[in-house]
């Protein structure tokens, strides 16, 4: 089944049948995004950096490093020092690691996943397209039971692409497309954060907002943001 509603397309694209279909991962194939919050905050306690749940869904999409660097500007009004980015993002690895290790890792979105596989049992290749750490979506690929989908060479991260060039740029999903060797703008791209749907709008592809699919696990955050 790849027909989705109406409402959930953006502007007036279409492609019946695409050269490509192009996900991103987190809030969009596995249900990650409220995960993620707790641990921005638990790392952040260490530098005096925090934010609400509705500001962490407005930097959905975002390349982490860019977070960071806009999060710290925020709290501090000045650019973080040399190596705190990667000091940041280390403890806050450590923080979501340690609450994934009791939790679990984060379940599929099965009205997408859904979409995927169909996409690929007529064909279309499928590449994911996320602002996500590779050492996260890899394993939560596999442990939503898609790796066979998404194998790591079907993986586009932000972290491939120059810096600065992330979501919501167009590069992650010209890459994405050309991975799968196909034009963008004969691209489907299906994506939950505002930062994702400016990105594959600006690639040219036909974009589909999945958080107004049937059964899409709409996070109260992400519904305010």
């Amino acid at each position: 089944m790849t027909s989705v509603p109406d409402k959930c397309h953006i502007g007036t694209r279409r492609v019946e049948t695409p050269a490509a279909a192009l996900f991103d991962v987190d809030g969009t194939l596995v249900d990650s995004m409220g995960r993620f919050f707790p641990s921005w905050n638990e790392a952040g306690a260490n530098y005096g950096l925090s934010m609400t749940e509705a500001e962490f869904y407005g930097y959905a999409g975002m390349p982490l490093p860019d977070i960071v660097e806009d999060l710290y500007r925020r709290c501090k009004g000045t650019e973080p020092p040399d190596g705190f980015v990667a000091e940041f993002l280390a403890s806050k690895k450590a923080k979501h690691a340690a609450r994934e290790a009791i939790d679990g890792p984060p379940p599929v979105i099965a009205c997408v996943a859904a979409i995927a596989r169909a996409w690929a049992a007529r064909g279309v290749p499928v590449v994911c397209a996320t602002s996500g750490l590779r050492d996260h979506v890899e394993p939560h690929l596999a442990a939503a039971g898609l790796s066979d989908l998404f194998p790591s060479d079907k993986i586009v991260c932000a972290a491939d692409l120059p810096k600065g060039r992330g979501k919501p740029l167009p590069d992650i999903f010209l890459r994405a497309a050309a991975v799968a060797g196909v034009d963008a703008s004969h691209c489907v791209a299906y994506e939950d954060a505002e930062a994702g749907l400016k990105s594959a709008w600006a690639a040219g592809c036909a974009v589909v907002d999945v958080t107004g699919l049937p059964d899409y696990p709409l996070p109260e955050g992400l519904r305010a943001a």
